[in-house]
Formats: structure tokens, C-alpha cells, sequence
């Protein structure tokens, strides 16, 4: 009577406790799929997971600072959790922001986490720039208000000591970011301020140094070409600048006067697949990841028409480079071919550890030294013709490109220890208006040590 009285309250008691162990091992399974207990289990549950733990590490943590060369101060934050502060606009947009409304850009972007990873004391670790805040300064004023970028190189080390980049009637503020927000992301800025060493255009006579190292080395810088002012390669008439008439010219010549009939004769002649080989002796044609973006820049050689790849001897045609990119063509003629990698940052440490330690690498040998050296020459009396002081001992080329019906401007210089490169976007100058200001730029480097 007993079994028959308790038989259903037991089995009903049994179908509970069951069911309740059912879902307890339902529920852990979901938490162990969805709320990644273990990493590796399911992506978008490990992505949150770190989400979480980086918010509440930056709670706690005081963000790390950016300092220059010499140990002063570019980005600082006060105390924890708080957006640290740039203490000059000539970096705003290369240091950039970590912003909770407005997102992430530049270096503080791109190394977010070391710069929030906090070490026993709790402060990010702190990120010391190559660059060098007075020359920083004075390549930023220069172009202030342009579309304008302004790159600067120690030959002997690929170190940046200026990577400065500006926009017309807007300037970036990290530390206020609402005041302007509207502006820096308008259609007239390509939706918003891309940083201009990042843009790939056309170089204009800045790539004829490149041509130039091929024409010596093909043994051609002592023939003679008759410059009648029209040069025609299949369909197309090319002209120099301003329809100017060099008559007989050698190479030397050509640089200096800066002769495109003669750079699109000489790029027939040498032929497309030599250009291209030398294009990417000076890593112009592949992306080159560096160590706070990469660059990228086309050159499109064995693709091109014989018209485009003759174009492309002078600068033009269907040739794209940043203005890293035509920085590092003076850096590889000053340094007698060799072709040295760029860097910005000197180094990532905390109070307990150094993390990472910028130095300066080879890419290889761009051209011969011999080539080098009589390019290095001809630049030389360029600069001379362009009224630059001749005790400065500056050599350059200047640029001019045609851009969707505006102009690029283009300055590259060296001297025995440094690379000067400025551009100009959507400008009416031309190149040699640009002379001025690299020579502003000297002065200031002149008085380092």
C-alpha cells in the first residue's frame, strides 16, 4: 500500500531533479560557448571577453605617454581612465586619439595597448618618438593651412626626426574632438583628415632622379638628345613645362633643367621592364609596412601603353607615391645608394622593461654608387638653380604633377645629413615655391648637435 501511496510524488520528484540537471549542464554549456570560459571556444565570446578586460584595466590605468627624441612630453594623462592630452597640435594627427564617442586613430590607435597596459605603478608604458619637437614644429608652420605633408630623414639611420601632416581650413584638435568634428569629416577632406603622407599620387619630376640612376647605369648619360620642345611616342606628344626648348642636352642637363622630352625619350628607349625593375629597387610599386602605417604606391609599369610608361620615366603617367615614398628617393641618392627603412618609434618601455627597440635597417642597394653620386652632383646644381644658399649644400629636385585638374607640388632635398621632403596637394605653386620653406627647415636642423 506504502509503494502504492509514495510511487508518483517519487517519480515526479525524479523527473524535477532531472530536468534541473539537464539544464544546469545546458546552461554551463552556453556559458562555456557564449561566455568563453576558455579561450578558443568561440571568437565573438573571446572578443568580449578582452573587450571587458581592457575596459577594466583602463580603469585603472594611466594611459601611457609619447615623448619625443629628446624625453618631451607629446601625449599625457593626468590620472586613470582619462584620455591623455596632446601638448601640440604639429602631432595631433599623427599621435591621434582613443576617444570612447568618436574611436580610435593614429599611433594612439595603432599601439593602444602598451600604451594601456599599466606595469606595478599602474601607468601605460611610454612610447619615445625619433622625432624631434623644434623640427617638428617648424615643418608643421610651414605648411600649416595647406594640404600639405612634410617629411624629414636622418640619412645615415632611416630615423624620422619630422612626419608632419596639415589641411586647409581645418585643424585637428584630439583634445577637443566635438569642437570641429563636423568639419574634419566633410566631403571637401575625403570624408575625413587622412594623413597626407599617406596619399599616393603622382610625384611629377621628383621620380626623375630614379631615371636618372637607370640612364647612368645603362651607360646613356653622355648621349645627346636634341630637345625641340615636343617629344611624340606613339599617340602622344609630351612637353616640357612651359613649352621650353633645351636644344642638345646630356642627362646632367636634363636634371637640372628638369627636361621631360628628354626623361620620356630615355624611358622609351631604356624600355618598361628595366623602369620597373628600378622603380622597385627603390620599393616603389609594393606596400612597405612601417612602423606606424604602411605605405602604399603603384607603378603599373608592364601594364601600362608605351605613352604610360614613358610618362612614368618623368613622374607621371600611371606612377603613384606618397610623400614617404619620395622622401626616401633623396635618402637613397645622399646615402650613395643604399636605400635605409624609415622608422618612428625609438623605443616602448615601462618602469620595469623596455618592450621594443627601434634601429635602423637596409632595405638594399637602389642603384650604384657611381649613379648615385653623378645624380647626387646634378642635384646639386639644381638647387643652385633654384636660388637655393649654396653654403647650405643642399641638393634637390622639385616636382610639379597634374592632378584631376589641380596641381601636386614637390620638394626633395638632402644635404650630408638629413632628407627634406615637402608636398603640397590641390595647390596652385609649383615645386620650387616650396624651396623656401625646406630651407627654413635646414636652418633648424643646423642647430642640432
Amino acid at each position: 500500500m506504502l509503494k502504492t501511496v509514495f510511487s508518483k510524488p517519487v517519480n515526479r520528484a525524479n523527473a524535477v531533479v532531472c530536468g534541473f540537471v539537464a539544464l544546469t549542464v545546458i546552461f554551463s554549456c552556453y556559458l562555456l560557448y557564449y561566455g568563453a570560459v576558455f579561450y578558443g571556444v568561440n571568437e565573438k565570446g573571446d572578443s568580449l571577453k578582452e573587450s571587458i578586460a581592457k575596459k577594466e584595466i583602463r580603469a585603472v590605468t594611466v594611459e601611457g605617454s609619447i615623448t619625443d627624441a629628446n624625453g618631451d612630453v607629446i601625449t599625457f594623462a593626468e590620472e586613470a581612465g582619462k584620455s591623455a592630452k596632446c601638448m601640440n597640435k604639429a602631432y595631433s594627427q599623427l599621435v591621434g586619439f582613443n576617444n570612447a564617442v568618436y574611436g580610435k586613430y593614429g599611433l594612439r590607435a595603432k599601439y593602444e595597448d602598451v600604451l594601456m597596459t599599466g606595469d606595478k605603478t599602474h601607468h601605460g608604458a611610454t612610447i619615445r618618438l625619433t622625432t624631434v619637437n623644434r623640427i617638428q614644429n617648424v615643418a608643421y608652420e610651414e605648411i600649416r593651412g595647406t594640404e600639405g605633408c612634410v617629411v624629414v630623414l636622418e640619412n645615415a639611420t632611416g630615423r624620422i626626426l619630422a612626419l608632419a601632416t596639415s589641411y586647409p581650413g581645418v585643424e585637428m584638435d584630439v583634445n577637443n574632438l566635438s569642437s570641429n568634428w563636423a568639419e574634419m569629416n566633410s566631403p571637401d577632406n575625403d570624408g575625413f583628415l587622412i594623413q597626407n603622407w599617406r596619399k599616393a599620387l603622382a610625384p611629377g619630376s621628383t621620380m626623375k632622379p630614379v631615371t636618372a640612376t637607370l640612364i647612368y647605369d645603362e651607360g646613356l648619360a653622355d648621349v645627346v638628345y636634341n630637345d625641340t620642345g615636343t617629344e611624340k611616342i606613339g599617340s602622344h606628344a609630351f612637353r616640357n613645362a612651359g613649352f621650353g626648348v633645351n636644344g642638345k642636352i646630356k642627362l646632367e642637363r636634363a636634371i637640372v633643367k628638369s627636361c621631360n622630352t628628354y626623361f620620356a625619350h630615355m624611358s622609351n628607349e631604356i624600355g618598361a621592364f628595366k623602369l620597373q625593375q628600378r622603380a622597385e629597387s627603390f620599393c616603389i610599386g609594393s606596400d612597405l609596412e612601417l612602423d606606424f602605417c604602411t605605405i602604399h604606391s603603384e607603378h603599373n609599369l608592364m601594364n601600362s601603353s608605351t605613352e604610360e610608361a614613358a610618362a612614368a620615366g618623368f613622374g607621371q603617367g600611371r606612377l603613384l607615391l606618397t610623400p614617404v615614398n619620395i622622401a626616401m628617393i633623396g635618402e637613397a641618392i645622399a646615402n650613395g645608394g643604399e636605400l635605409k627603412k624609415p622608422y618612428l618609434i625609438d623605443s616602448i618601455s615601462t618602469s620595469e622593461k623596455t618592450f621594443y627597440k627601434g634601429k635602423t635597417e637596409s632595405l638594399g642597394t637602389a642603384c650604384s654608387k657611381e649613379s648615385a653620386a653623378y645624380v647626387s652632383n646634378a642635384m646639386k646644381k639644381a638647387a643652385d638653380s633654384y636660388g637655393v644658399d649654396k653654403k647650405l649644400g643642399i641638393h634637390a629636385k622639385t616636382g610639379t604633377a597634374q592632378v584631376d585638374g589641380a596641381y601636386r607640388a614637390s620638394f626633395v632635398s638632402f644635404n650630408d645629413r638629413y632628407t627634406v621632403c615637402i608636398v603640397e596637394n590641390n595647390t596652385g605653386k609649383a615645386g620650387k615655391n616650396l624651396a623656401g620653406s625646406a630651407v627654413r627647415i635646414y636652418k633648424e636642423l643646423s642647430k642640432l648637435s
